[in-house]
C-alpha cells in the first residue's frame, strides 16, 4: 500500500473523531474540507492512528504560528530547512508561498531547496538557519551558534526555534512514512492560507 488507510468519520472511535472535528470544523476546515468532509488530507489522515499524538501536533502548530518570539520569516526559514534536510519534498514545495509570503527571498528558497547554503544578507536568518541545521543533524547546539542564537532570539526564541524544528521534523517524518501527497481534490483559497500560516485570523475561522 503506498499511503496509509484513508479513514472516514464514520468508522473512527472518539478519541480519532474529536480529531477529525477540530481538523473540519475548526480553524483549518477551510482546507480540510469543512463539515462535509469524506476524508482528511495525508498529514492529518495519518495522525488518525494515533489522534492524542494528532492533537498535541495540532497544539503546537497553533502556538507557533501564533508566538512573537520568531517572525514569519523566521518561522518559514524553519520549515522549508527541516523540510529540505529531511526529504519531506511535498511539506517543502507546499510551504513556499507562506515563505515567500513572508519576506523570505526566493535567492534563500532556492539554495534550501537544492541543499545548499543559502547566501543570507539578514544575520537573524543566518544564525536560524545554522542552529536549525544543528539541532537536525546533532541534536545539539555549538557553544558559538548557542550564544549567537540567545543575542539574536532571547530564550524564548530559542525555545520557539526548537519547537518549530519539532514540529516539521515530525511532519517530514510523517510524510515520508505515509507517503503524503497534495490530494487533488482538497483546495483553499491561497490567500487564505497565506493568512492562516501567517499566524492571521481568516475569514469563517471556526
Amino acid at each position: 500500500m503506498e499511503r496509509f488507510p484513508v479513514l472516514s468519520r464514520d468508522e473512527l472511535d472518539e478519541d480519532q473523531r474529536a480529531l477529525w472535528d477540530e481538523l473540519t470544523l475548526g480553524p483549518r476546515g477551510f482546507y480540510t474540507g469543512g463539515a462535509e468532509a469524506k476524508r482528511l488530507p495525508d498529514l492529518y489522515n495519518a495522525w488518525l492512528q494515533f489522534p492524542e499524538f494528532g492533537a498535541l501536533m495540532i497544539q503546537l502548530g497553533d502556538a507557533v504560528r501564533t508566538r512573537a518570539q520568531l517572525s514569519g520569516k523566521l518561522r518559514e526559514l524553519i520549515v522549508l530547512t527541516t523540510s529540505a534536510m529531511l526529504g519531506a519534498r511535498v511539506e517543502f514545495d507546499f510551504h513556499i508561498p507562506f515563505a515567500q509570503n513572508e519576506g523570505l527571498s526566493d535567492a534563500v528558497i532556492a539554495a534550501l531547496g537544492k541543499g545548499e547554503t543559502p547566501p543570507f544578507a539578514d544575520e537573524a536568518e543566518r544564525i536560524v538557519h545554522a542552529a536549525n541545521v544543528q539541532l537536525v543533524r546533532t541534536g545539539a547546539l555549538a557553544p558559538e551558534t548557542r550564544e549567537e542564537a540567545i543575542a539574536a532570539l532571547g530564550y524564548r526564541g530559542l525555545m520557539a526555534l526548537i519547537a518549530v524544528v519539532t514540529l516539521y521534523v515530525v511532519t517530514a517524518y510523517t510524510t515520508n512514512v505515509a507517503r503524503v501527497k497534495l490530494a487533488d481534490d482538497f483546495s483553499a483559497d491561497p490567500e487564505r492560507l497565506k493568512d492562516f500560516f501567517a499566524g492571521k485570523a481568516t475569514s469563517g475561522e471556526g
